[in-house]
């Protein structure tokens, strides 16, 4: 079959990982945006809820869980045995899985389907007779591959997922994107067309003023929106928020403890996520895609705690610090909230956007107009 399509796909069905939600959130930006006549499927671990909040679209959302990320022991450490356990009782049961999916996308009247990223997703896709395009920035392989290490007894284990990788007819690979040893060039075999396409995040705009007008919040301070992602991090010291009297901080969780100063929003409030991004002076979390793909397309500067076995995270530090100002804040003085020194130094001034051109270019590889999207 194929890398190409003879025509622009009437039906697409997506495998997306439920590992966090960035994975989600990237796929719903390039959802939003195709034409409205197109059918669209979502096979995922993800809730529906999350969903109906990012896409604009009618869209159908399949319970499916094919492959698990990382578990998490908190938001920046990594439960690698445990992880590894799971990936490996969810692959034992592949044929199940591949004849139950495979019947659903051939019955369903699929003619693409777009993995980011379980492995399974494309040995599932030829299975059903059709054609399968990989979306990523990484690959599970390389995520795992250096957790063998300590653990060699799943290599078996990763050569299947290397090979289920090698199922897929065509790989687009995300800026910024792993590569070099054990990236994701080492998946993409001569029966893999692989390609590079830009930045892939929501796209937002600066909404202060309302915001200040409709929440209160001074717009005369400086504000910072706070991401820690929903795996949690305990014993942070959020109550020395206080201490930033000339800050207002915003975000999506309840944080216990947290001053008059922070304000806990819901999602659901009419507005997308990206616009708080952009209506901000600094953005405080840990470091994963969507993060950095948003702020690096907004031009604002990034604080980041230290994350522990997450090959991904390197790259991502790299561009931040480079790109962004980035700072990151060691484990200790995150607990403490001890932020004094960087918030004193933080210069946002000189920060240019970064253009988001993926799913522009990704719209273009499926056949469709972006003027007509």
């Amino acid at each position: 079959m194929s890398a190409r399509l003879a025509s622009s796909p009437r039906k697409i069905s997506f495998f997306l990982t439920g590992h966090g939600f960035g994975h989600g959130v990237r796929n719903s930006a390039l959802i939003d945006a195709l034409p409205e006549d197109v059918e669209v499927d979502i096979y995922t671990s993800l809730p529906e809820g999350f969903f109906r909040e990012e896409i604009a679209r009618s869209v159908r959302v399949i319970p499916c869980e094919i492959d698990c990320g990382c578990l998490q022991k908190d938001t920046v450490e990594v439960d690698v045995p445990a992880t590894l356990a799971r990936y490996a009782e969810i692959e034992s049961g592949r044929d199940l899985l591949m004849e139950k999916y495979s019947t659903a996308i051939r019955e369903s009247g699929t003619d693409l389907v777009i993995g980011d990223i379980p492995p399974l997703a494309f040995p599932i896709a030829r299975e059903a007779g059709v054609t399968a395009w990989s979306l990523c920035n990484f690959t599970w392989v390389d995520i795992y591959r250096p957790y063998l290490e300590s653990h060699p007894r799943y290599r078996p284990m990763l050569e299947r997922m290397e090979k289920d990788y090698s199922s897929a007819h065509r790989s687009l690979r995300m800026f910024p994107c792993m590569t070099g040893p054990h990236g994701t060039e080492d998946v993409a075999t001569e029966a893999v067309a692989t390609e590079t396409v830009g930045m892939v995040c929501r796209p937002g705009r600066s909404r202060r003023e309302e915001f200040a007008r409709r929440y209160g919040w001074d717009s005369a301070k400086r504000w910072c929106l706070i991401y820690v992602g929903s795996f949690g991090l305990d014993g942070v010291a959020w109550e020395r928020l206080s201490d930033y009297s000339d800050w207002e901080f915003i975000g999506l969780y309840d944080l216990p403890g947290a001053p008059s100063n922070y304000h806990h929003i819901r999602k659901d409030l009419g507005f997308r996520y990206a616009d708080l991004t952009a209506s901000v002076d600094l953005v405080l979390g840990k470091l994963g895609y969507g993060l950095v793909t948003e702020c690096l397309a907004l031009g604002k500067p990034v604080f980041f705690l230290g994350r522990r076995d997450f090959a991904e995270y390197n790259l991502l530090k790299e561009l931040v610090e480079t790109r962004l100002s980035g700072v990151e804040i060691p484990l200790d003085r995150f607990l403490a909230m001890d932020l004094a020194v960087p918030l004193q130094r933080l210069n946002s001034s000189s920060i240019q956007g970064f253009p988001a051109s993926g799913v522009g270019d990704i719209l273009q590889k499926l056949g469709f107009s972006t003027q007509s999207s």
